[in-house]
This record gives C-alpha cells, structure tokens and sequence, in this order.
C-alpha cells in the first residue's frame, strides 16, 4: 500500500473510530440514515484501533505539515545535542520504543511542539531563552508526555467526534449513497483525509485542552526527576516565560495554545511535593554547574 492510501486509512481510522458508536443510534437527519453510512464505512475500512505504525505515520505527516512552514535550524551539532537530550528522557518515558525524533526549528518563536510516534521538536526561539539543559530538558519532557499520551490522536478523536453529524458527514454521505465503486471511494478517502490533516492542523494553531496541557506539565516533572534532572527547571522556564511581555509577538502562539505561565504554575504547585525521586538538585545526571556548562557550549 502506497504512503498516501496508508496515511488515508489512518485517517479512516480516527474517524470511524469514533463514528462507529452511532450504528445502533438510528440517527437519521432527513432522508439520511447516519447509522448506515458510518456502518458501512466501518465494513469497509474496519477501523477500530489505531496500531503502532499507523500512528508514528500520522505523527510523520504531522511534522511534514509543521516543518513546511519553518525548516529545521541548519546546525547538525545543535540538533544531535538536543536529540542526546530528549533521547535519554525518552528512554526514561513509558513509551522508550517509539523511534523518537528530536530536532530544532528555526523560528523566533518562543515555543515546542511534538506529533504522534515520538517527533518533537523546539524552536531556536525558545532555546535563546533558556539557561543550561536542565531547562532544555523541561521543555522536552513536557511534549514527550503529549506523545506517550496520546493527546494529538485523543483531540483529533473528539474533534472528529464534535463534528461527525455537521456538514462533513453529509459531504461524506455523497459516495456512499447508492454508490460502491472504486471512484466514489477514492473521493471518500480524500475527503476524509483532508479533514483529518486538517484537524492536525488546528492542533498547532489552537493547541490542546487545557487538562492536556496541565497533565503535560504535572507528569513532565516525574519524568525529569526519574530521569536524573532538576524538575524544578520546568518552574524556572515557567518564571522566564511569565517575565516576558504577554504581548510579545514571539509568544502569541504559546499564549494562544496553553495556559497562561501563571496558571501553570499554580497548578504544579502541589505536584512538586508528590515527587518519588530527589529532584532538587539534578544529581542523577551531573551538576547543575556542568548542565549549564554543556548547554552554553551548543547555544550562542
């Protein structure tokens, strides 16, 4: 199967996913008997789980969309020090066998994002306002967790589940009424794709739901801890981002996709006092001296 009918079917599969719960509703909206349609579409596609491959292609379409609008930042030594970084967390996160990625965008925003399957990245922006790797390592256990959770497959669901009965299902109704050959389901799976990618889209500019974010921010401190760093450099990137001017174009987007810095911090207030392991002082690793150092030798 080609990339393009692979990518497809996992976009079917997000989607009937969560459509399969109205076969036995009798939903009709007009002359439309919804319950057919999606029954029918999951005879054809049989959707109900997404595996591990279909996901980690998901996740290389999302960051094929995200990197289209900014390139990786063109310095091989950077990027091979932030993967050594996000590798040795990841190999300490629930999920050690996804083929994680790391890389970093070159944009002034002052931001991270990550795709399903283990791609993360973080922008050039954000790096400059960091101080050692600590830091770096805050900002990359808290997309790690948006990837071991699943949050971009779990949003696109309900996305897709908030507008299963609107226009996208009567579009979608079209090539399956009275129709079953080949053609009418390739405009199906087109159209199914673009909404989906579509979906994946909006999870960049609109971000995640504010529990996600804050869940993000709570299991990130246990990972670095686990992991040997200061958990408490997630507080301190909280502090430098609150410093900053909320009208500053280089956080619109980070304003615009997460709660504020001041209520992320009030959230993980109590978490830190929930910590299993000694996570103030990084020990696990290396000193804080040497983490700032290490850092300070790839960041100009």
């Amino acid at each position: 199967m080609s990339f393009y009918k692979s990518f497809i079917a996992l976009c079917l599969a997000l989607l009937v996913s969560v459509l399969f719960a109205c076969q036995s509703t009798g939903l009709k909206i007009g002359s439309l008997d919804v319950g057919a349609i999606v029954n029918q579409g999951a005879k054809v596609f049989n959707a109900s789980n997404i595996g591990l491959d279909e996901e980690i292609q998901f996740g290389e379409n999302m960051s094929a969309v995200l990197l289209g609008t900014r390139p990786l930042y063109d310095d091989k030594a950077l990027n091979q020090y932030v993967s050594q970084v996000g590798g040795w967390l990841a190999l300490n996160s629930t999920r050690p066998e996804l083929p994680w990625h790391f890389g970093v965008i070159n944009s002034s925003a002052i931001n991270a994002f990550a795709a399903p399957g283990g791609f993360v990245f973080i922008t050039s922006g954000m790096l400059r306002q960091l101080n050692n790797e600590a830091q770096l390592a805050a900002v990359l256990a808290h997309e790690i967790i948006h990837v071991t959770k699943q949050h971009h497959l779990n949003a696109i669901k309900s996305e897709a589940y908030r507008s299963a009965v609107t226009q996208s299902l009567f579009i979608s109704a079209e090539a399956y009424q009275g129709n079953t050959n080949a053609s009418d389901k390739d405009k199906q799976y087109r159209f199914w794709a673009q909404k989906v990618t579509g979906m994946a889209q909006d999870l960049y500019s609109k971000g995640f739901d504010r529990e996600d974010e804050l869940q993000a921010d709570a299991l990130a401190l246990m990972l670095l801890a686990k992991s040997g760093y200061d958990a408490y450099a997630l507080v301190d990137n909280l502090q430098l981002l609150d410093a900053i001017a909320a009208d500053d174009s280089a956080l619109a987007l980070m304003y615009q996709t997460h709660p504020t810095p001041e209520q992320r911090l009030f959230a993980i207030a109590a978490e830190l006092t929930k910590l299993p392991y000694d996570s103030g002082t990084g020990s696990g690793k290396d000193s804080g001296k040497l983490l700032a150092q290490r850092f300070s030798q790839h960041i100009n």
